[in-house]
């Protein structure tokens, strides 16, 4: 049968590493969208750089240290749908 606790580190493990890594890659792809442009009118390149260690840590230390993994799951989905459909209307126009 499935041991529910035998695998929940791994599940941890996961959403924990790669799937923070990649969520935050894809917040760094958007984030000049929803960063307001300066005063010269042109995007923010240098906040995405500045914010990634923050950004990762966040999600990676929320993935740790949450009791559940569904809600951990459940809300880096949601933040990776937003910014899928984000990401979409800035490489549509």
């Amino acid at each position: 049968m499935w041991d529910r606790s035998r695998w929940q580190p791994w599940l941890r493990a996961l959403l924990a590493g790669p799937c923070a890594f990649a969520l935050t890659a894809l917040i760094l792809a958007v984030m000049p969208f929803w960063i307001p442009k300066g005063s010269g009118g042109v995007d923010h390149i240098a906040f995405p750089l500045f914010f990634m260690p923050a950004i990762w840590g966040v999600i990676f230390f929320y993935a740790l240290l949450d009791r559940s993994l569904g809600r951990v799951a459940i809300t880096m989905t949601v933040i990776a749908v937003i910014h899928a459909i984000a990401l979409r209307g800035m490489i549509a126009g």
